[in-house]
């Protein structure tokens, strides 16, 4: 499952991940649930992959794997964890509208508590920072891609998610997904 805001390549990386699977001849499948459609809204993509995949949704209970554009959408998302999903959290806040009306956005820490209570299997990543050196900070998400990529049990190949990454790329935006794909990569 991936998830995040309108806006941060929620859409982007599941269908880089998506588009990956299919070429390594897996079973895959891919839905996305948008809430505010736009920037700032909450995003949510389901991708399946294996080999009976039948149904493009998660069910509540079964992510292997739940990946946190935003740490306050992990928070939502975390129904479809268990003790044995593997969150990994990009602890780039983007604090809600609704905390200029007075909703305070909670710490790090007391998000990582909640999140913990369902699985302990969590891993941080500055995706923001590893965009930022490449000198384009819209590459968070090829280098949480990047940084997917080097974890055990990924069925997709990492030279099929960079050929994937560069058939859905602007021409001018290439180079630096691919600079963010290998430095997510160094980072696990």
């Amino acid at each position: 499952m991936v998830v995040g805001v309108g806006g941060q390549g929620v859409l982007f990386l599941s269908e880089v991940l998506g588009g990956a699977a299919l070429t390594d001849d897996l079973n895959v499948r891919v839905a996305e649930i948008h809430g505010m459609a736009q920037r700032g809204g909450s995003v949510t993509c389901h991708v399946r992959i294996g080999s009976n995949v039948h149904s493009p949704t998660i069910l509540e209970g079964s992510a292997d794997l739940i990946v946190g554009f935003e740490p306050l959408e992990v928070l939502r998302s975390l129904k479809y964890a268990n003790r044995e999903t593997l969150i990994i959290l990009n602890k780039i806040a983007i604090v809600p509208t609704s905390a200029y009306l007075g909703v305070k956005y909670p710490a790090e820490d007391r998000i990582l508590k909640e999140i913990s209570r369902v699985s302990e299997k969590i891993m941080v990543i500055d995706a923001m920072y590893i965009a930022t050196k490449t000198g384009n900070p819209a590459t968070q998400n090829s280098a949480i891609l990047g940084f997917i990529s080097a974890l055990k049990g990924i069925p997709v190949k990492p030279e099929t998610l960079k050929k994937a990454i560069a058939d859905r790329s602007p021409k001018k935006y290439l180079d630096v997904n691919l600079r963010a794909f290998e430095l997510g990569r160094e980072k696990n």
